[in-house]
């Protein structure tokens, strides 16, 4: 059984933890969100030409905002640098970073580039969509 990700946007955390019982559907001023079944460490990584470990070990990556024991679904709030990183690449960069993401451990090995691009294509307008708005991205998991 996997985890499901769906990435969205909202003005801020309360507003974002609200979305914990039913996922960000629920969730009326979220228009724009990305369902997708990995997480956005190595992705980071790859936009910012860091190494995974460098892009995920600031505490703002990935912070808990919903109660820890929650019992199948929680939310985690994404660094503004993400959202940037995301929002300001261009066509050739994510085309470039999109072979090596493909080859990740998150995708065991082998996915196809072609559709990760496009769905690269979908978060970086979410990107740019929250930063319009001066909203932050997060990601609700569920089990």
């Amino acid at each position: 059984m996997g985890t499901i990700n769906t990435y969205f946007s909202a003005p801020d955390d309360a507003m974002a933890a609200a979305v914990v019982d039913d996922g960000p559907v629920s969730f009326a001023p979220v228009v724009d969100a990305v369902e997708a079944t990995v997480q956005g460490g190595t992705l980071f990584a790859l936009l910012t030409e860091q190494t995974y470990e460098k892009a995920t070990a600031d505490r703002s990556w990935a912070r808990l905002i919903t109660e820890p024991d929650h019992e199948s679904a929680w939310v985690v709030s994404l660094p503004a640098e993400f959202t940037d990183a995301l929002a300001d690449a261009s066509d050739e960069h994510l085309a470039s970073i999109v072979g090596p993401w493909s080859q990740s451990e998150e995708f065991w090995g082998g996915a196809d580039p072609a559709e990760l691009l496009d769905m690269l294509r979908e978060w970086r307008t979410l990107a740019r969509t929250a930063r319009e708005r001066g909203e932050n991205m997060y990601c609700w998991m569920s089990l």
